[in-house]
């Protein structure tokens, strides 16, 4: 990774020549505490105190030259990684983007507390109500009227457990949506859809079963002067094996006895307030997730919830109170998975 991180920085320096290049940066250490029940722990109830750099610190550029632009941006938390590369070209009514980027579940569109302390995660709604899975590499086709559609790599989905050698792809995983943006109003839907097959013909033993993923998310968000409401509805079939994450058991199983796929069904959203004082900003936000399936006695769900502060030392530097709880509740068998409060400070400083 060191020396994909080298070759990019020389390459862009290289492009500055040619393009209009702007680097850009953030670090972020967060100084929290964990207070875990006995239920998470499976003994006694603890505290425990983190203290690290946030793993969505990062460093970045945005070059651009004529119609063409791209991206880099590498993240540092316990190991330097690779967040965005790709480029994007414009061809007037619409544009082509090729390489990683997040998909149309992402942080400014789907997530919600995105700049959160514990654990450098910054995000405690995710798989607590706030559908995402990621950044990946893609191809991603986008209108200017707010369209857009992407393919990225399929996931080959082993509900039998046969290994993943007996499963074939059969389309790319698919990602469509829409953006809409006025003045008050701004609505994010988008679906992502993935399918693959057994090989009957595998080693003799293979199957003929096909086994579908797909996830269906609806972000609003509503501007009230001072005031900002955010929040999502979801649903979705073998979420986990879409690639979502969840905090919730929602993979597809196997009944032996009636050689059938059994599928996952998941249902999640999250609400949250922003008011903003001055440069200041006070949030407070919850999510809920649940997911039933037939090999569950009951539905497995979690929630959160979060008060939040962003008070702005600096116009490059802020301070990030927060305090949190977030409960797992059952695991679908009747066991209790335990819940933890947290609490702490994120500090932040953009260059």
């Amino acid at each position: 990774m060191k020396k994909v991180f080298i070759f990019a920085v020389l390459g862009l320096l290289i492009s500055s020549a040619f393009a209009n290049v702007d680097f850009y940066g953030s670090a972020r250490l967060g100084y929290w505490y964990q207070m875990m029940d006995k239920d998470m722990t499976g003994g006694e109830s603890r505290i425990n105190m983190q203290f690290s750099l946030n793993s969505t610190s990062k460093l970045g550029a945005d070059f651009d030259f004529d119609k063409f632009m791209g991206k880099t941006e590498f993240g540092f938390g316990n190991n330097v990684y690779l967040r965005l590369l790709y480029g994007k070209l414009d061809l007037g009514n619409l544009s082509l983007l090729v390489g990683q980027d997040y998909t149309g579940f992402n942080l400014a569109n789907s997530a919600c507390q995105n700049t959160s302390i514990l654990l450098g995660y910054e995000n405690m709604l995710i798989g607590y109500g706030a559908a995402y899975d990621g950044r990946q590499p893609m191809i991603k086709v986008i209108m200017n009227n707010g369209l857009y559609f992407s393919f990225t790599n399929p996931r080959k989905i082993d509900a039998i457990g046969l290994g993943t050698g007996a499963i074939d792809a059969i389309i790319p995983k698919i990602n469509l949506g829409f953006n809409f943006k006025n003045d008050n109003l701004e609505l994010y839907p988008t679906l992502g859809f993935n399918m693959s097959k057994y090989n009957k013909d595998f080693n003799g033993a293979g199957r003929d079963e096909s086994v579908m993923a797909y996830v269906f998310a609806t972000t609003f968000k509503i501007k009230l002067q001072n005031l900002i409401v955010k929040g999502q509805v979801n649903y979705g079939q073998n979420e986990n094996n879409y690639g979502i994450t969840t905090s919730t058991v929602a993979n597809a199983g196997w009944d032996q006895a009636k050689e059938k796929i059994i599928n996952a069904t998941t249902l999640g959203g999250y609400l949250q307030l922003c008011y903003a004082l001055g440069n200041n900003k006070i949030k407070f936000g919850g999510g809920y997730i649940t997911t039933s399936a037939d090999y569950l006695n009951d539905a497995d769900t979690g929630m959160s919830v979060f008060l939040q502060g962003n008070f702005s030392l600096h116009k490059n530097v802020s301070l990030v109170p927060e305090v949190g709880l977030f409960n797992n509740m059952e695991d679908g068998y009747g066991n209790k998975e335990g819940s933890e409060i947290y609490f702490g400070t994120k500090l932040q400083m953009d260059f």
